[in-house]
Protein backbone atom coordinates (compact mmCIF):
# COMPACT_ATOMS: atom_id res chain seq x y z
CA UNK A 1 0.00 0.00 0.00
CA UNK A 2 1.51 3.32 -1.05
CA UNK A 3 0.76 6.88 -0.04
CA UNK A 4 1.68 9.29 -2.83
CA UNK A 5 1.15 12.52 -0.93
CA UNK A 6 0.22 13.53 2.57
CA UNK A 7 -0.86 16.73 4.25
CA UNK A 8 1.33 18.87 6.46
CA UNK A 9 1.31 18.27 9.35
CA UNK A 10 1.42 14.51 8.89
CA UNK A 11 -1.48 12.57 10.40
CA UNK A 12 -0.29 8.96 10.18
CA UNK A 13 -3.41 7.69 11.87
CA UNK A 14 -5.51 9.08 9.02
CA UNK A 15 -3.08 7.75 6.41
CA UNK A 16 -3.46 4.24 7.81
CA UNK A 17 -7.23 4.65 7.93
CA UNK A 18 -7.33 5.75 4.27
CA UNK A 19 -5.49 2.57 3.30
CA UNK A 20 -7.74 0.32 5.37
CA UNK A 21 -10.94 -1.64 4.82
CA UNK A 22 -14.06 -2.16 6.89
CA UNK A 23 -12.69 -5.47 8.18
CA UNK A 24 -9.19 -4.09 8.77
CA UNK A 25 -9.42 -0.32 9.30
CA UNK A 26 -5.70 -0.07 10.02
CA UNK A 27 -3.48 -2.20 7.73
CA UNK A 28 -0.30 -3.59 9.27
CA UNK A 29 1.89 -1.37 7.10
CA UNK A 30 1.91 1.39 4.52
CA UNK A 31 4.62 2.80 2.28
CA UNK A 32 5.72 6.36 3.01
CA UNK A 33 8.71 8.10 1.42
CA UNK A 34 10.44 4.84 0.54
CA UNK A 35 9.99 3.38 4.03
CA UNK A 36 7.58 0.73 5.27
CA UNK A 37 5.68 2.42 8.11
CA UNK A 38 3.99 0.43 10.89
CA UNK A 39 2.15 1.24 14.10
CA UNK A 40 3.90 -1.66 15.85
CA UNK A 41 6.35 -4.29 14.66
CA UNK A 42 5.65 -8.03 14.79
CA UNK A 43 9.11 -9.46 15.41
CA UNK A 44 9.62 -13.21 14.83
CA UNK A 45 11.25 -14.94 17.82
CA UNK A 46 12.05 -18.42 19.07
CA UNK A 47 11.31 -19.73 22.54
CA UNK A 48 14.18 -18.91 24.93
CA UNK A 49 15.75 -16.56 22.39
CA UNK A 50 17.89 -13.78 23.86
CA UNK A 51 17.58 -10.24 22.48
CA UNK A 52 19.57 -7.14 23.37
CA UNK A 53 17.85 -3.76 23.15
CA UNK A 54 19.66 -0.43 23.09
CA UNK A 55 18.21 3.09 23.07
CA UNK A 56 20.55 5.02 20.80
CA UNK A 57 19.03 8.50 20.88
CA UNK A 58 15.95 10.56 21.73
CA UNK A 59 14.81 13.92 20.41
CA UNK A 60 11.46 15.02 21.83
CA UNK A 61 9.90 17.23 24.46
CA UNK A 62 8.20 14.09 25.79
CA UNK A 63 9.92 11.28 27.72
CA UNK A 64 10.45 8.39 25.30
CA UNK A 65 10.61 4.62 25.47
CA UNK A 66 9.50 1.38 23.87
CA UNK A 67 7.24 -1.49 24.82
CA UNK A 68 7.34 -5.24 24.24
CA UNK A 69 4.10 -7.22 24.20
CA UNK A 70 4.09 -11.01 24.42
CA UNK A 71 1.26 -13.54 24.29
CA UNK A 72 1.25 -16.89 26.12
CA UNK A 73 4.61 -16.35 27.72
CA UNK A 74 6.84 -14.03 29.67
CA UNK A 75 10.11 -12.12 29.44
CA UNK A 76 13.23 -12.25 31.52
CA UNK A 77 14.82 -8.80 31.81
CA UNK A 78 18.52 -8.98 32.67
CA UNK A 79 17.79 -12.28 34.37
CA UNK A 80 14.65 -11.13 36.22
CA UNK A 81 11.47 -12.90 34.98
CA UNK A 82 8.23 -11.03 34.51
CA UNK A 83 4.85 -12.45 35.48
CA UNK A 84 3.49 -15.11 33.13
CA UNK A 85 0.08 -14.12 31.75
CA UNK A 86 -1.95 -14.59 28.56
CA UNK A 87 -0.79 -11.17 27.42
CA UNK A 88 2.05 -9.27 29.03
CA UNK A 89 3.47 -5.84 28.18
CA UNK A 90 6.73 -4.43 29.53
CA UNK A 91 7.69 -0.75 29.22
CA UNK A 92 11.27 0.50 28.88
CA UNK A 93 11.94 4.23 29.45
CA UNK A 94 14.87 6.36 28.34
CA UNK A 95 15.40 7.67 31.90
CA UNK A 96 15.28 4.30 33.66
CA UNK A 97 17.21 4.23 36.93
CA UNK A 98 17.30 0.43 37.15
CA UNK A 99 18.41 -0.50 33.61
CA UNK A 100 21.32 0.42 31.39
CA UNK A 101 19.20 1.52 28.43
CA UNK A 102 22.16 0.99 26.10
CA UNK A 103 22.27 -2.70 26.98
CA UNK A 104 19.00 -4.39 27.98
CA UNK A 105 19.04 -8.18 27.78
CA UNK A 106 15.62 -9.72 27.16
CA UNK A 107 15.03 -13.46 27.02
CA UNK A 108 11.74 -14.55 25.49
CA UNK A 109 9.77 -17.51 26.83
CA UNK A 110 6.72 -18.08 24.66
CA UNK A 111 4.51 -20.63 22.92
CA UNK A 112 4.06 -18.17 20.06
CA UNK A 113 6.54 -17.31 17.32
CA UNK A 114 6.60 -13.53 17.72
CA UNK A 115 6.50 -10.51 19.99
CA UNK A 116 5.21 -7.00 19.29
CA UNK A 117 7.43 -3.93 19.62
CA UNK A 118 6.27 -0.32 19.57
CA UNK A 119 7.42 3.07 20.77
CA UNK A 120 5.89 4.91 23.72
CA UNK A 121 6.06 8.39 25.20
CA UNK A 122 4.68 10.14 28.25
CA UNK A 123 2.39 13.16 28.24
CA UNK A 124 0.96 15.26 31.06
CA UNK A 125 -2.81 15.68 30.99
CA UNK A 126 -4.98 17.96 33.11
CA UNK A 127 -8.37 16.48 32.32
CA UNK A 128 -9.98 13.61 30.46
CA UNK A 129 -13.50 12.70 29.38
CA UNK A 130 -14.83 9.32 30.52
CA UNK A 131 -18.08 7.45 29.95
CA UNK A 132 -20.43 6.95 32.90
CA UNK A 133 -22.22 3.69 32.12
CA UNK A 134 -24.94 4.38 34.70
CA UNK A 135 -26.37 7.30 32.72
CA UNK A 136 -28.29 7.58 29.41
CA UNK A 137 -26.23 7.89 26.23
CA UNK A 138 -26.95 11.60 25.74
CA UNK A 139 -25.59 12.51 29.18
CA UNK A 140 -23.08 9.78 29.98
CA UNK A 141 -19.87 11.77 29.49
CA UNK A 142 -18.10 13.34 32.42
CA UNK A 143 -14.81 15.18 32.75
CA UNK A 144 -12.21 14.24 35.34
CA UNK A 145 -9.77 17.05 36.15
CA UNK A 146 -6.17 16.76 37.35
CA UNK A 147 -5.21 20.24 38.66
CA UNK A 148 -1.58 19.24 39.24
CA UNK A 149 -1.33 17.19 36.06
CA UNK A 150 -1.20 13.44 35.54
CA UNK A 151 1.41 11.52 33.53
CA UNK A 152 -0.02 9.06 31.01
CA UNK A 153 1.72 6.59 28.72
CA UNK A 154 0.85 7.08 25.04
CA UNK A 155 1.34 4.88 21.98
CA UNK A 156 -0.48 3.85 18.82
CA UNK A 157 -3.69 2.07 19.91
CA UNK A 158 -3.66 3.69 23.35
CA UNK A 159 -6.76 5.35 24.76
CA UNK A 160 -5.59 8.82 23.71
CA UNK A 161 -4.83 7.53 20.21
CA UNK A 162 -8.34 6.10 19.88
CA UNK A 163 -9.71 9.41 21.17
CA UNK A 164 -8.30 11.19 18.12
CA UNK A 165 -5.04 12.35 19.70
CA UNK A 166 -1.43 11.23 19.20
CA UNK A 167 -2.03 11.13 15.44
CA UNK A 168 1.67 11.31 14.55
CA UNK A 169 2.46 7.89 16.03
CA UNK A 170 4.28 5.55 13.63
CA UNK A 171 7.61 3.82 13.17
CA UNK A 172 9.82 2.14 10.60
CA UNK A 173 12.83 -0.14 10.86
CA UNK A 174 16.01 -0.91 9.00
CA UNK A 175 17.91 -4.19 9.05
CA UNK A 176 21.14 -4.37 11.05
CA UNK A 177 23.51 -7.31 11.59
CA UNK A 178 21.38 -9.85 13.52
CA UNK A 179 18.61 -7.36 14.22
CA UNK A 180 16.82 -4.10 13.49
CA UNK A 181 17.05 -0.39 14.17
CA UNK A 182 13.72 1.36 14.85
CA UNK A 183 13.08 5.00 13.93
CA UNK A 184 10.02 6.28 15.75
CA UNK A 185 7.55 9.14 15.69
CA UNK A 186 5.63 10.06 18.82
CA UNK A 187 2.19 11.69 18.81
CA UNK A 188 3.35 14.99 17.31
CA UNK A 189 2.19 15.23 13.69
CA UNK A 190 5.52 15.42 11.89
CA UNK A 191 7.64 12.86 10.07
CA UNK A 192 11.14 13.24 11.49
CA UNK A 193 11.12 9.71 13.00
CA UNK A 194 13.83 10.66 15.48
CA UNK A 195 11.81 10.98 18.69
CA UNK A 196 13.40 7.70 19.77
CA UNK A 197 15.80 5.47 17.87
CA UNK A 198 16.56 2.07 19.33
CA UNK A 199 17.90 -1.30 18.22
CA UNK A 200 17.24 -4.98 18.85
CA UNK A 201 19.98 -7.56 18.29
CA UNK A 202 19.63 -11.36 18.39
CA UNK A 203 22.21 -13.03 20.63
CA UNK A 204 21.60 -16.70 19.83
Amino acid sequence: MTVEKCPEPVNFKELFREMGTREHPYPREISYRNNTIVLSDKLPVKNKEILTFSIESVNSRYPQGFRISIYDGYLSINGEPTEKTKRSTVLFWEDSTVLDVKNIEVQVFTKKDHIFISNIWEETIYEKVVIDGTKPAHENEKTIKYPEGKQVTCYANSGRWHAGLCNGAAMYSEDTPNGKRYHCNDGVEDDDFDDIIFTVTRQN
